[in-house]
Parts: C-alpha cells; sequence; structure tokens
C-alpha cells in the first residue's frame, strides 16, 4: 500500500564514504602533480636562468672575452652592436625580456633573452633532463602513492563491510519484513548469530527480546481491537434500537422529535467514528481489491449520507463528475475520506455551496465557507483541532481530517488543502 523507503542503510554509507575519500585524494594528488610540473619545469627554471643570465653580464662586463655558457643542458649566444650572425634565425626575433619555451632544433627549450648595453644575450636551456627528472622524482611517486591509497582504500572499505555486514543484513531484513508471514521474525534473527562478532551477537540478544515483546504487543493489540469492535458497538446498537422506539410515538411535541433527531445524529456520528478508529486500528487488514472500483458511482450515496447536516442553513450539495474516476481501493476507506471531507466542508460553511469534483486521478471537496487562515491550515490535520469560528456551533470531535490523512498516508496518496478566510477551503487528494 504504502512506498516503501528508498535504501540508504551502512552499506550504501560506506559506499558514499570511499568515493568520496578517493575524489578528494585523486584531487590533492593531480595538483600536487600539476603543481610539481609547473615549479619544477616552469618556475625554477626561469629562475635559474635569470640568475646565469646575472652573473654572465657580471663577468662579461670584467671581461668582454669571456666565453658564452656552453653545457649540456644551456648553451648561450649574444649579439654585439647589432650584429647577430652568430644567433640562430629561430631566436632572432625575440626581444629583451621574453622567457618562455620556443621552437628551436626540433625540440621545445627554454628561452631568456636579456640586453646590456647593446648586447643581447640568448639563453636556451633544454628542458628535456629536467622533465625526465620531474616525472621520476616527482609525478611517478606521487603517481605510485595514489595507486597505493587506492588500495589501501579498497582494503579499508571490505575490512568495514565485513566488519558491519551482519548489522547490514540483519537492518536488511527487518526493513523488508512483513508481519503476518508464515514463519516466526525471532528464529530468523536467531539464525544470524555466530556470523558477527560478539557485539552484533549481544544486539541479536536484545532484537529476541524486542520481537517477543513486539508480538505480545501485537496479539494484545487485536484481542482489543475484537473485544472493542463488540463491545462498543453493543451499547450503539441498543441506542438505535431504544431511538426506534421513541419515534415510533407520533404525539410527541416538536421539541422532543428535534431532540430524539440530534440524539439520533449524535448516534450515528459516534456509529462512523467507532468504525472508522477500529478500521485504522486493523491497518494491516487494508488490502486494496483485486479490482478497481469506479467512485463516480459510489460519491451520490455518500452526500445522501450527510445531507441531514446540510438542511436548514440553506447549503447545496452538488457533485462535479470532470471523468471518471477508477481506484484500486477498499469503498470503505473511500467513504470514510469523503464523508469525513464532506462533513467538514459543512461544518465550516453557514450558507452557500459544498461541492465535490472528480477527475481522473483526483477528489476535490471544495466549499465557500468561513475559510481558515494560514496558521488553522497547518493545524488542520492534527488531532482534535477545530477552528475558533467552527467550535462552538460544530458537535464534531476534530478528528475528521486527522483520520483522513492518517489513510492517505498510508496508501501513499496526497493531500493538500488551501483555504482564504471568507472564502472557502479547498481540499484535494490526488491518488496519482
Amino acid at each position: 500500500m504504502t512506498e516503501a523507503p528508498k535504501k540508504s542503510g551502512l552499506g550504501v554509507k560506506l559506499v558514499r564514504v570511499l568515493s568520496l575519500q578517493v575524489g578528494l585524494i585523486s584531487l590533492v594528488v593531480i595538483a600536487g602533480i600539476y603543481v610539481t610540473n609547473t615549479i619544477v619545469q616552469d618556475f625554477l627554471v626561469q629562475e635559474a636562468l635569470e640568475a646565469e643570465a646575472e652573473y654572465f653580464w657580471s663577468l662579461y662586463q670584467a671581461d668582454d672575452l669571456q666565453a658564452l655558457p656552453d653545457t649540456a643542458n644551456l648553451r648561450g649566444y649574444i649579439t654585439l652592436e647589432n650584429n647577430i650572425q652568430d644567433v640562430p634565425g629561430e631566436l632572432r626575433s625575440y626581444v629583451d625580456g621574453f622567457l618562455g619555451r620556443v621552437t628551436f632544433a626540433g625540440k621545445q627549450p627554454t628561452l631568456y633573452v636579456s640586453e646590456r648595453n647593446g648586447a643581447r644575450l640568448y639563453l636556451v636551456f633544454d628542458n628535456e633532463n629536467v622533465s625526465e627528472l620531474a616525472f621520476y622524482f616527482g609525478i611517478l611517486p606521487l603517481s605510485v602513492a595514489l595507486v597505493l591509497i587506492y588500495g589501501l582504500s579498497f582494503l579499508t572499505y571490505r575490512l568495514s563491510h565485513k566488519a558491519i555486514s551482519p548489522i547490514v543484513r540483519l537492518a536488511d531484513y527487518l526493513e523488508e519484513y512483513r508481519f503476518g508471514q508464515t514463519h516466526e521474525l525471532t528464529q530468523d534473527i536467531l539464525d544470524m548469530r555466530g556470523l558477527a562478532n560478539a557485539e552484533v551477537d549481544v544486539m541479536i540478544d536484545a532484537m529476541d527480546h524486542f520481537t517477543s515483546r513486539l508480538d505480545a504487543f501485537i496479539d494484545r493489540e487485536r484481542i482489543f481491537t475484537r473485544d472493542a469492535s463488540h463491545e462498543l458497538r453493543t451499547p450503539i446498537a441498543v441506542f438505535k434500537g431504544s431511538l426506534d422506539l421513541l419515534q415510533k410515538d407520533k404525539e410527541r411535541s416538536a421539541a422532543d422529535e428535534k431532540a430524539l433527531a440530534r440524539m439520533r445524529r449524535t448516534i450515528l456520528d459516534m456509529e462512523g467514528l467507532i468504525e472508522t478508529l477500529l478500521l485504522l486500528a486493523r491497518g494491516e487488514e487494508l488490502e486494496p481489491p483485486k479490482d478497481k472500483v469506479k467512485i463516480n458511482e459510489l460519491i451520490p450515496e455518500y452526500i445522501d449520507q450527510v445531507a441531514p447536516m446540510a438542511q436548514g442553513r440553506d447549503i447545496k450539495l452538488s457533485m462535479i463528475e470532470s471523468a471518471e474516476l477508477w481506484l484500486r481501493a477498499p469503498e470503505r476507506v473511500i467513504q470514510i475520506l469523503v464523508i469525513n471531507l464532506l462533513r467538514n466542508a459543512i461544518a465550516y460553511t453557514q450558507e452557500g455551496s459544498v461541492e465535490i469534483e472528480l477527475s481522473s486521478s483526483e477528489i476535490i471537496v471544495r466549499d465557500t465557507g468561513v475559510g481558515m487562515t494560514s496558521k488553522e491550515v497547518d493545524q488542520a490535520f492534527d488531532p482534535f483541532f477545530r477552528g475558533e469560528k467552527v467550535r462552538a456551533n460544530s458537535s464534531g470531535h476534530g478528528l475528521g481530517l486527522s483520520i483522513v490523512k492518517r489513510l492517505v498516508h498510508q496508501f501513499g496518496w496526497r493531500i493538500t488543502v488551501q483555504s482564504h478566510v471568507g472564502e472557502g477551503t479547498e481540499v484535494t487528494i490526488a491518488f496519482g
């Protein structure tokens, strides 16, 4: 009847924690690889080239015959008085202050250009060896560390899952268990003993004790429901029979007839309330029928049942059929829903109209009554709540909308209320 809750147990939470952990570690390692690559291959190289250029110019000022840098990774070129013949053609277009990657001799070295007193120095640094060093001493160790962390995280997940798997199994079993099955709940729980550690065994013992108490409680509730059904119906039947005898006397005064009619309405109200409460107490028996029921055919009878409440109050009861409404629901449940909504609408309406509209997936009950404030709307489904404007003029118990809400939620439907003070109220039950 009701929708099963979405699973979000310990197993799912463990997977989420593992995913979050792996994701954060990956981000940190990737950031570390990027920083390593940027610092080692770019920033440090640039700093070294600038320092190398300053060092060369200091030596060149002391001796203009100072030899240019020429090592395995660094090569220097210089132009004097715009004489650029000794500078390779790929480098001649770069001016003072340039620092970055260039294409030279089929490679991608870093070039730094510095100029002093009309002389221009070109320093070309080969990045390949540095890239290899960054890879072997930076990127590769970080990648290996990442793989190890992934492995350790997965191992931790497996060990954690193994440790709590009995709890997960027990939780899943209890969540899916349905009362009234042929096998015993207690025995199934005890069968799980020995599959976990001592702490879980203690929990299973506590669960065994709890299920024993639960079974006793369910038995007491069933006995009470059966006995109450009989004991409460008997005095109601006696009252109704006595009223039938009293109302056969045609010589009674108008005041007596009015009092007897009020007593009969009260008895009928009590009878309906008792039947409803007993029906709710036997919630597991509210199974939907196999075949769908056409609700349109039931509504006129329900309107006739509440019509006496509207007599003498200038209230028009009507039914609007926008479409045929077919539901797989017990007729008794629909009767309780509709009659309670109609009774509530009549109670809040001094004059005007109360109408019930049927669509293919909804029942809407609207009235032109006193309406409710937003605070009263929020409290409308609370047991025994009755609005201030209707409390003095209504003989209800304040349980109608509370019962409606319980039944609606029990079957997985939805109910909404819209109301404006002085304009009326609209209650919608959506079945789709």
